[in-house]
């Protein structure tokens, strides 16, 4: 760095050069800049291009002159033009070029003609020029139209839109919009606000983004940047763990290991053997859990982790244990399988059987297995299986009828669904991941193959990430499935002979949780794959867990020794217990003054 900068503080900047002061006024670079009533007004307005460097407490160097027509900026959009205009005057930068207020202003006032003759002038691509113009014709063309100027709106339509526009579904929509007898029917139909509703400003932010950044600064510049400085704070928090948005703009996120569930507040024995599976709903206020019992018990989970949860239904139904089960988007079925032969749909408020598939199942284990995986369809209304013996994917409908079959040319073994990417991502026996649209059936180009067994696996919310839970050696990997490379590795978990599944959790799924083999839960930082917390407490091989996506401070976790738990955050559960003791005191001592006047009316009464 230039021995003429300097850093002062934490992260400020200086203006690259000397900073001295002679006889009240502030030296730059030698130069004198009158500080009178904070203005300069004996000097110029400089271009906006034009300005010194300065330097972050890392080394980054930065325009003075742009971040100050950030600031101007910020200040209009706060509603303090007169502040924007006392700094644009005495910094001697101005926030655009004239010619850009100009078309600014020429946009807001509807002022046509000027706006495309600027547009003209600006430094553009020849499609962005072709494609703002468009924007531009249309707006003339719809405020035509809310004026009841129709002949004049279809000489815009036909002259200069038309010509250029390639989407002739769009320009079918635009010719429609004629046929609507009033203005408000109009704006309905072409789903727009009107010009009184803000249509003109909405069209300025639309033609700002084809225009440079160095002739006009993107909208809310200043926010963007806070919001990408929070998030990169958060990320780099180890601890952070809240669904509360609103952050201080005056220190760095800063969370303690007290974010993370760390205690066990509860724990569930209901079941009378192993528990295989566990899983949310998507509201987080119900647990579904399966076990080697043949049963599946649904939780209400309101009161949790404070308070222990209460079963609402106890499904039974499968001839072998179930080890998956999972909600449909609207938590109003539950799907089940045992990953051998059959799958079933249960109705959640009613605990009764909706579908079975097979509808008998296999009780011979040395006949050939009929589904080995299943999920539930993006669009909730039907259920996608897999086979290992025929290598089929089957689509079925709520009624129990199969709709489509595709046949792959590998052999699978487990499947996940993303409903945000329309995504069928298959692991198969060949430790590859491949992925497949839903819709069109067609391979994606992404492939992944692993050179551990991959004993389970699950997406990210965004179904960018697979977690891949491996053995042999044991570990647990974060693959990108866009870029087709391994993001992180968690190591520390124990793993060789059972199934262990891991899942994402948290605030933001800002967390990696998964079980072990040694009877504890590990818990790392998803982004630094730090290994954070081992919680001990089960006795035996704890088969997986589930974070709820409703409460953060939440998750429980499945053993072999046929237990569930219910893992908080120390802070509340203490908090609830201390509450609890309070209220039990307090309780005591009513009783106990109530006893007392009982006791002192009882011996007035004798007296008498």
């Amino acid at each position: 760095m230039d021995e003429k900068a300097k850093a002062v503080g934490d992260g400020r900047m200086i203006v690259h050069g000397k900073r001295e002061k002679v006889n009240g006024k502030a030296l730059v670079n030698g130069k004198s800049h009158s500080n009178r009533n904070g203005v300069n007004g004996d000097k110029k307005v400089r271009s906006y291009g034009e300005g010194d460097l300065l330097h972050t407490e890392s080394g980054f160097k930065v325009s003075r002159a742009e971040l100050i027509r950030i600031l101007v900026q910020s200040m209009k959009d706060l509603g303090c033009k007169r502040s924007a205009e006392s700094l644009e005057k005495e910094s001697g930068v101005s926030m655009e070029k004239d010619s850009v207020q100009e078309f600014r202003d020429g946009v807001e006032n509807g002022d046509w003609k000027k706006v495309k003759a600027l547009l003209t002038e600006m430094e553009l691509s020849k499609d962005d020029r072709i494609k703002a113009m468009i924007l531009i014709h249309e707006e003339q063309f719809l405020e035509l139209l809310e004026d009841g100027k129709t002949s004049e709106a279809l000489k815009i339509l036909r002259g200069e839109i038309s010509p250029h526009l390639d989407d002739r579904s769009r320009l079918n929509s635009l010719s429609s919009l004629v046929m609507f007898p009033t203005a408000t029917s109009m704006r309905t139909a072409a789903n727009w606000p009107g010009v009184k509703a803000g249509s003109r400003l909405k069209l300025l932010n639309k033609l700002q983004k084809f225009l440079d950044p160095s002739c006009v600064v993107p909208e809310s510049r200043l926010m963007t940047l806070i919001d990408q400085a929070l998030r990169i704070q958060i990320f780099n928090c180890p601890f952070h763990n809240s669904k509360v948005k609103t952050l201080s703009l005056l220190h760095d996120c800063r969370c303690s290991l007290g974010e993370i569930p760390s205690v066990c507040a509860q724990t569930l024995d209901d079941h009378k053997d192993e528990v295989w599976a566990v899983s949310f709903s998507n509201d987080g206020l119900k647990l579904a859990s399966a076990s080697k019992d043949r049963t599946i018990i649904l939780w209400d989970m309101h009161s949790c982790p404070e308070k222990s949860p209460s079963i609402i239904h106890r499904l039974k139904g499968h001839k072998k244990p179930p080890s998956f089960v999972s909600w449909s988007k609207t938590d109003d079925l539950l799907l089940s399988s045992d990953n051998s032969s059959s799958f079933k749909v249960w109705e959640t408020k009613t605990g009764i059987l909706k579908l079975a598939i097979p509808s008998t199942e296999k009780l011979n284990s040395a006949d050939p297995d009929t589904i080995m995986a299943c999920a539930w369809h993006p669009d909730g209304k039907h259920v996608i299986s897999g086979s290992l013996t025929d290598n089929k994917i089957s689509t079925w409908d709520l009624t129990g009828s199969c709709v489509h079959v595709w046949e792959l040319q590998h052999a699978m073994r487990d499947m996940c669904i993303s409903s945000a990417r329309q995504s069928l991502v298959l692991v198969g026996t060949d430790q590859s991941i491949r992925t497949y649209d839903c819709a069109t059936r067609t391979r994606k180009k992404c492939s992944i193959k692993e050179t551990s067994p991959i004993t389970s696996f699950c997406l990210s919310r965004d179904g960018r990430y697979a977690l891949l839970s491996l053995a042999n050696p044991a570990a647990i990997r974060l693959w990108d499935l866009v870029t087709g490379e391994v993001v992180h590795q968690y190591d520390g978990v124990k793993q060789s002979r059972y199934v262990v599944q891991a899942s994402f959790g948290g605030s933001e799924e800002m967390f990696v949780v998964s079980g072990s083999e040694d009877s504890q839960v590990y818990i790392w930082h998803r982004t630094s794959a730090d290994l954070l917390a081992v919680l001990p407490g089960h006795s035996g091989t704890v088969n997986c867990v589930a974070w709820s996506q409703n409460s953060p401070h939440m998750f429980v976790s499945a053993s072999d020794d046929n237990t569930i738990k219910v893992w908080g955050r120390a802070t509340s559960i203490k908090a609830k217990e201390t509450e609890r003791v309070q209220s039990c005191k307090a309780h005591e001592t009513k009783q106990n003054g109530f006893g007392k006047k009982i006791q002192k009316n009882t011996d007035m009464k004798r007296s008498d």
